[in-house]
C-alpha cells in the first residue's frame, strides 16, 4: 500500500512539474513573439489607435506598447490637428520607434504690411536660396515628380525625417520616409507661395506679393 501511495505522489508530482514546465515554455514562447512599440512625441492629449482599436494609456509622452510581431496599422490623432497614419512592422524582441508630427487643421497667421519696421528685412530673406540642399536630398528619387515642383524646402522643426515644402498649390509638412504611408499635411494653401522659416513654430510666407506670418 505504501509503495502504491508513493507512486501516486510521484506521478502527481511529475505531472504537476510537466504542467508547470509546459506553462513556462508557453509563456516564454509567447513573450518572444512580441516586440515593443515606442511613440516619441512631446504632444499630449493624443488618441492612439492600433489595428483600429483605441489604446488607453495614462502616459502622455514616450508611450510604449507590446505588440505581436508582424505589421500593425497605427493612427495617432490630436483634436483640431491632422491625424498621423502609419503601417509599422513590429519585430519580436526589438524596440520599434515612431515619431508622429501634427499640423493644426486651421493654422493661424497675419499679414505683414509695408509699414512694419521688419518688412524690408523679412522680404530680403526671400531673395536668397530657399532650397536647403540637405533637406532636398532627403526626398528620394521615388518622388522625382514631387521633387521637381518644390519651390522652397527646409526641415520641420528640429527633425531630419520631416520637411516643409512649398509646392504650386501650397506649403506642406512631408515625411521623407515613403516605404508605406507617407504623411503629407497642409500648412498653407495658395498660388505658388514661398516660405522661409522664422522659428520652429512659424514661417514667413510670400504669396502674390502678400507677406504673412503663419504659425503651425
Amino acid at each position: 500500500m505504501k509503495t502504491h501511495k508513493e507512486k501516486q505522489y510521484f506521478y502527481t508530482y511529475a505531472f504537476g512539474l510537466i504542467a508547470i514546465l509546459l506553462l513556462l515554455l508557453g509563456l516564454f514562447y509567447r513573450h518572444n513573439q512580441y516586440g515593443d512599440l515606442r511613440i516619441n512625441s512631446l504632444d499630449d492629449n493624443l488618441s492612439i489607435f492600433i489595428d483600429n482599436k483605441k489604446i488607453v494609456s495614462e502616459q502622455d509622452i514616450n508611450l510604449s506598447f507590446k505588440l505581436k510581431n508582424g505589421e500593425h496599422s497605427i493612427v495617432i490623432s490630436k483634436e483640431n490637428f491632422w491625424p498621423w497614419i502609419k503601417n509599422v512592422e513590429i519585430k519580436r524582441k526589438t524596440l520599434n520607434e515612431i515619431s508622429p508630427f501634427f499640423i493644426p487643421q486651421n493654422t493661424s497667421g497675419f499679414l505683414i504690411g509695408e509699414s512694419d519696421l521688419e518688412y524690408a528685412n523679412i522680404l530680403s530673406r526671400f531673395e536668397k536660396n530657399l532650397i536647403s540642399a540637405e533637406a532636398l536630398n532627403k526626398i528620394t528619387n521615388a518622388n522625382l515628380e514631387l521633387k521637381s515642383k518644390i519651390k522652397a524646402i527646409d526641415f520641420y522643426k528640429n527633425r531630419k525625417d520631416v520637411v516643409l515644402v512649398a509646392l504650386p498649390d501650397g506649403i506642406y509638412a512631408l515625411e521623407t520616409e515613403n516605404k508605406n504611408i507617407q504623411n503629407f499635411q497642409p500648412i498653407y494653401k495658395g498660388q505658388n507661395p514661398l516660405f522661409v522659416k522664422k522659428d520652429d513654430k512659424s514661417i514667413y510666407v510670400l504669396d502674390d506679393n502678400n507677406l504673412m506670418l503663419v504659425n503651425y
